[in-house]
């Protein structure tokens, strides 16, 4: 019986890609910058994974850079295109790695613009173009909201962009195995992606930089990653990234189906029961579900289900530690009140029918005892 429900939070390592790490770990440790036998071993399993990652994405080797996950790419996106007197427009709701970079931004004399939300959770391409100014250097908006889910037309963004000479990144972490991934159609300068998102192991990420984008190192070493990610690099992870990565291409349709039909079934189980709920955000991604639901609270109730050994979540995982109102849905124009009774739900890969069918047990029982 599969309990964890916070898919987006992150991932259990994939089967397969555990196998890979247990099978190289003990033969696959040299230095990759070393030039005898142990450290090339390593280096062709690095220059191999990013030769998967990049026929996978529609890219070129040479722009993939490989870091410690999603948090660190974004840092690089944005420390390390803009400067003072600059201009970035991001938007209202992104996740904290862009967020907190944004304010420190703003002290180093570079101007910041934040897009809002429209009521159904996206940001619209016409909220971003009337943002531009001349001194607009880079446009960064995620591709999939990690709160509820919603789809922003990052393609019609980039075009926008590239019309007006300004880089595009979008933080895509949300997105790989959920949503087709294809770094040339979409038409963005950077893109940020995360491991532990898509069942890989925790500490290892990517950048795309398309080729002749002027980004700078952010902080400085051995050089590696083509200047940009100085340190010795994290070998087997890197392997298990590329083999997770090919998984979720190789399995795309299948995870897409497996997640609507979940998705599906959960609302339907919601309906035919009469609970009381409500849906936040629309174009979402199935598998990504934020619910208001009436006579609870969030604290308590995802207490009492994580007695009961089920884990949800309310807001961002990556914000706080603690039990915290989500700012995404304060965003997009949810009272105090429905954000306290509100819940991430996010569905994965390997649940089953009945695993759904057991949390919405236990989610109607917990608003039964709510109501009594």
């Amino acid at each position: 019986m599969n309990k964890y429900f916070d898919i987006c939070a992150t991932t259990p390592i994939d089967k397969t890609v555990l196998k890979f790490i247990s099978d190289n770990q003990d033969s696959v440790f040299g230095n990759p910058s070393s030039i005898h036998e142990f450290g090339q071993k390593s280096k062709v399993m690095i220059e191999r994974s990013r030769l998967e990652i990049a026929q996978n994405m529609g890219c070129s080797m040479s722009e993939i850079i490989f870091t410690c996950g999603g948090s660190m790419s974004n840092n690089m996106a944005l420390l390390g295109t803009l400067k003072k007197g600059d201009h970035l427009i991001t938007s209202s709701y992104e996740h904290p790695a862009i967020l907190k970079v944004s304010d420190y931004l703003k002290k180093e004399g570079i101007e910041v613009t934040l897009a809002k939300p429209n009521k159904k959770g996206t940001i619209e391409a016409k909220t971003v173009e009337q943002a531009i100014k001349n001194n607009t250097k880079l446009i960064s908006i995620m591709y999939i909201n990690n709160e509820i889910g919603t789809i922003n037309p990052i393609k019609e963004i980039a075009a926008i962009a590239k019309k007006n000479n300004i880089l595009v990144h979008t933080d895509a972490v949300q997105a790989m195995g959920k949503i087709k991934l294809n770094i040339k159609e979409l038409g963005v300068d950077l893109m940020s992606l995360s491991g532990h998102k898509f069942y890989a192991p925790k500490g290892v990420g990517l950048l795309f930089v398309k080729e002749n984008t002027p980004i700078k190192p952010i902080f400085f070493g051995g050089g590696q990653e083509s200047q940009l990610f100085s340190g010795t690099e994290n070998v087997i992870s890197i392997g298990a990234l590329a083999e997770a990565l090919k998984i979720c291409c190789n399995d795309l349709n299948n995870s897409i189906k497996t997640l609507k039909d979940l998705d599906t079934y959960f609302t339907s189980l919601l309906n035919k029961n009469n609970i009381d709920y409500k849906i936040n955000g629309t174009n979402r991604v199935p598998g990504i579900l934020n619910i208001t639901i009436p006579n609870t609270h969030s604290s308590s109730f995802i207490i009492n289900l994580d007695r009961e050994g089920y884990a949800i979540s309310a807001g961002s995982a990556c914000a706080s530690g603690s039990i915290k109102g989500s700012h995404t849905l304060k965003e997009i124009g949810l009272s105090d009140d429905d954000i306290d009774k509100s819940y991430r739900i996010s569905f994965g890969k390997f649940h089953k029918k009945d695993d759904v069918e057991n949390l919405f047990h236990i989610i109607a029982k917990n608003i039964k005892d709510r109501i009594l």
